[in-house]
Formats: structure tokens, sequence, C-alpha cells
């Protein structure tokens, strides 16, 4: 998820005090490369990051670099989740379970709605015009419960979901329209078409495939253990963990940089589940192209395939340049931006 949309799907401002002091980022902790620790700490103290993982991936392998962190730190990778559901998505089409056109309304119990009649791929492409979030009463006072006191404005279950759905309005159906709400009923409906919840698909089609056994979706607080990361906003307040129930498909997941990294190296190798939906389709503002969640953008002379995300307190990106075989990957416990500085890194390490 991104922070913005929150803010502005509440309409607030709000001055909470005086917060802390944006922190340092912590030293190199010795485990990695220390040339790669070197190139990642000028971009990384661009912003106020205080702990975090950087891996970089090309033909000679993988090299990691650490920040007041170890490779099995955790970190709520948010919308990172997207391109998972993305992925699930075009595998159930591949397998015949869903079509391209299969409509909403097929699949989950939103008869009589406007968004009954919406496509997946629409949700996939971000052009079903569903809003960012829902406009609901508890959605708002979610926002607000973050705002002031960092808790999570997300824990809501499968039927406040449907509710949500069913009341939302189809803003701007056909343009792109970034939509955390969008995604979290396209993993239900690809969930309901394989007779299975989000959480076992995800698993068996993604996560176990890829040997990623650090990876997995808390639905609630009580799935959580005592000792679970704390991440900061970029004031550094503490702020509570997001496990995000029934809107875990567009962004609940927690990982490590090691997992991550396996994450990157198969869809960079295509072993990926769906890895077709990393193709660009889709013309979107400002020279952008869309795959379904991914952005395909073109820099420095380069064609990066990119998502970040971000919860209350973590952020994290995935950049890779799919032509020349090279990924990075960096996670951090405290929203600061990492996008730009991503492409900066991944630009010096291939000079």
């Amino acid at each position: 998820m991104r922070r913005s949309g929150i803010v502005g799907a509440c309409v607030i401002a709000l001055t909470v005090g005086i917060a802390p002091g944006a922190g340092a980022l912590a030293p190199f902790t010795g485990t990695g490369d220390a040339a790669l620790a070197e190139a990642a700490r000028p971009i990384l103290e661009r912003a106020p990051h205080d702990q975090a993982g950087v891996a970089y991936i090309d033909a000679t392998g993988v090299r990691y670099a650490y920040f007041g962190t170890t490779e099995d730190s955790e970190y709520e990778i948010g919308s990172i989740t997207k391109t998972f559901t993305a992925e699930l998505f075009a595998d159930a089409v591949a397998r015949g379970e869903v079509r391209e056109d299969t409509k909403v309304g097929e699949l989950l119990p939103v008869a009589g709605t406007p968004v009954a009649d919406v496509a997946l791929v629409e949700l996939a492409a971000h052009t079903s015009g569903l809003p960012q979030f829902a406009i609901a009463p508890n959605m708002v006072l979610g926002g607000i419960q973050w705002q002031l006191e960092g808790k999570n404005p997300f824990s809501f279950d499968r039927e406040e979901l449907l509710a949500h759905a069913r009341c939302a309005p189809l803003l701007t159906r056909g343009a792109f329209g970034y939509s955390t709400l969008g995604y979290a009923l396209l993993g239900e409906a690809v969930a309901a078409a394989a007779h299975t919840d989000y959480t076992t698909l995800l698993r068996e089609r993604i996560v176990e495939p890829l040997g990623m056994s650090d990876t997995w979706l808390p639905l609630t607080a009580s799935d959580l253990p005592a000792d679970a990361s704390t991440g900061f906003d970029e004031q550094g307040r503490p702020m509570d963990a997001w496990p995000i129930d029934a809107y875990s498909p567009a962004g609940g997941l927690r990982s490590t940089v090691p997992d991550l990294t396996r994450y990157a190296r198969a869809l960079l190798d295509g072993t990926a589940p769906g890895a077709e939906a990393m193709t660009p389709r889709w013309d979107r503002p400002f020279g952008v192209r869309s795959a379904m969640s991914w952005a395909v953008i073109s820099r420095d002379g380069r064609e990066y395939t990119v998502h970040s995300g971000g919860t209350g307190g973590f952020e994290s990106v995935i950049v890779l340049d799919r032509e020349a075989g090279r990924a990075l990957v960096i996670a951090t416990n405290r929203l600061a931006g990492l996008e730009n500085g991503a492409f900066d890194l991944l630009k010096t390490l291939g000079d």
C-alpha cells in the first residue's frame, strides 16, 4: 500500500505533536559484500533509513549487504504482494481456471453492483475504475487511527471487503487508477476459482515452489509471534504491524531479503509461476508502460520492471533489468522513499 493514498482517501491532515527525529542509517554489519555496502550507503542515506538489507543479482551471482540487520530480518513488503497476486492470476488463466474476461460477479457474491461486471484483467491492470481504497466509514476511521496512533488501518475480514466492493463506484473505468481494493478482490476471485483460500493458493503455487520458506501471510494480529519485527514511519514513530486479513492479496506478505532475492531470480529466469504477468501491455502517463501490477520504466537507456511496497513502517522495492539479467532488492524497516535510490544504485552497480 501507499501512504499518500490512505491520507487522500480519509481527507485528513494531522499534526501529531513532536515526533522523534530522523535516525541515521545503521552501520554495515560486516555480513555480506563490503563493496555493495559502500555503493549503497550514500544512496540510502539520502532519506532517514534506519535498518536496511540490500541484494544485487547479476550473471555472477548474488551479493548482499546488511545495515543494522541480518539475513533473517523480516519485513512487511506491502504492495509487492500485488505482484504475487498478478502472477497467480496469470497462472490461473494458463491453467484454464479463469479467463482474462471472467467477471468478478461470476466468482464473488457482488451481484447487482457495478463491480460485478468488472473483468479480472481490469483489476490486474488497475483499469477497473475502483478507487484506491474503499470509500467507507470504517476505512476512514482506520486511516485516522493509523495517523494518530500508528494502528493497523486494514483489519477487515472477507465480508467487510465484499461490503466495500458492493458499495464502490467505478470512477474512471478504462483509465489507469491504482487500486488496492481492486487487487484484494482479484486475489479473492482467483482463490475462489481454484476452490481454496488465498493463503493456501499463494503458498502452494508460488511460495513453496520457489523455496521461499521465510515468506508468509499473517491475517490477524493473533497470527504474529510476540517478537514480530517493528517498523517506523518517516518521523521514527513505531508502527503497529499490518496483518491485513481480506486485503492481504494487495499487501499482506512478510518476507526476508534472501527470500525476495529467490523471487527476483525466478522472475529473471522466467521460472516463477505466472511470470508472464511482467509483460508490458498498457500505456500509462509519463511514458510508463504497465504490466499486471508491475510498472515498466525507461531510464538511463535501460528498461526496468519495478514494484515497491510500503506499510505503516516498512518499505521495500524490487527492480529488474530483465534484458541484462540484473536485479536489485532493498528492504527497510522505515518509510523514507526507495524507488529513485534503487534506480540510481542499480545504475552505479552496472557502470
